[in-house]
C-alpha cells in the first residue's frame, strides 16, 4: 500500500501502526495549512541558519513555497491512498502585506529567525469566521486537483477529534491555550464541510478518542492510545477496503 500523508500526527502515527512490510510511506507533507497552498511567500524566507533539523527546515521551506500541488502531481502516480488530517490547521495562518500566506506551526514559532519575519505578518486565527473562508475557498481547487490527477477517490480525510480526557482518566492538558472540547467544536465545521464536498472519512466519535501520557511525542490531546491508531486501520480496511493497513504485531 503505497501511502501519501497530508497532515501531521494523527496520519503518520496512524501509518506508524501499519505492519511495516505492506506500507510504503510515499511522502510526508507537514506543517502546511490548505490556506498556504498555492500561495508563494519564499521572498520572505529567512536563511533558517538556526534550524536544529532536516526536517524543521524542510517543512518550512515547503509551507513558504506553498507546494503541495506540485508535490502530488509528482506522487500521484505512486500514491495508493493519501490520508489527509487537520491537525496542522489549529495554529492558524499567516498573512503578509503582499498577500502571500505561510501557517503557524510549531516550528515556524520555534525558530526564531522565522518567528521574527512573522512578526510583519496578520495572524488569522484557526475557527474564525476569516479563517473559514479561507479555507472553504483553498478547499475548491485542492479537490479540482484531487479530481485531476485521480486522487479524490484515494483520499482519506481522518475525522479523529482531540482526546478531552487521557487514558488514566484525567482531563487532558490544553494545546496552544485551548482546550480539547473547544478545539473539537472549532473543527466541526471544517469536518462538515469536506463531509459535504463528498471526500471519503474515517470518523471516531469523541467518546471512544483517549490521549495517551505514554506516547512517543509527548501527552497532547491528538496524540492518542493504540487503540485509537487501530480503530483508524480497521476503517481503513473494512469501510474503505484498503487491506494493506493490517495492524502491527
Amino acid at each position: 500500500m503505497r501511502v501519501l500523508v497530508y497532515g501531521s500526527c494523527v496520519a503518520r502515527d496512524s501509518v506508524e501502526f501499519a505492519t511495516p512490510s505492506t506500507v510504503d510511506l510515499k511522502g510526508y507533507v507537514a506543517r502546511q495549512s490548505l490556506i498556504s497552498v498555492g500561495s508563494d511567500a519564499s521572498s520572505h524566507l529567512p536563511l533558517l541558519e538556526d534550524v536544529t533539523s532536516k526536517f524543521q527546515g524542510r517543512m518550512i521551506r515547503a509551507d513558504f513555497a506553498g507546494g503541495l500541488l506540485d508535490r502530488l502531481e509528482s506522487l500521484a502516480a505512486d500514491t495508493d491512498v493519501l490520508l489527509w488530517d487537520l491537525a496542522d490547521e489549529r495554529h492558524g495562518v499567516h498573512r503578509f502585506p503582499d498577500g502571500t500566506v505561510v501557517t503557524r506551526s510549531i516550528d515556524t514559532m520555534k525558530v526564531a529567525s522565522v518567528s521574527e519575519t512573522l512578526d510583519e505578518a496578520e495572524l488569522i486565527p484557526f475557527g474564525t469566521d476569516e479563517h473559514f473562508a479561507l479555507w472553504r475557498e483553498r478547499v475548491d481547487a485542492f479537490a479540482a486537483t484531487l479530481h485531476t490527477l485521480g486522487l479524490f477517490d484515494r483520499t482519506i480525510v481522518l475525522e479523529v477529534p482531540w482526546a478531552v480526557r487521557t487514558t488514566e482518566g484525567d482531563p487532558s492538558p490544553w494545546s496552544m491555550g485551548v482546550r480539547a472540547s473547544e478545539a473539537n467544536k472549532r473543527f466541526r465545521r471544517y469536518y462538515d464541510e469536506l463531509r459535504q464536498r463528498g471526500f471519503r472519512r474515517v470518523e471516531l466519535p469523541e467518546e471512544v478518542v483517549l490521549a495517551d501520557p505514554a506516547h512517543r511525542w509527548g501527552l497532547a490531546p491528538f496524540h492518542y492510545s493504540p487503540a485509537v491508531y487501530r480503530e483508524v486501520l480497521r476503517q481503513l480496511r473494512e469501510v474503505h477496503g484498503f487491506e494493506g493497513f493490517a495492524e502491527a504485531s
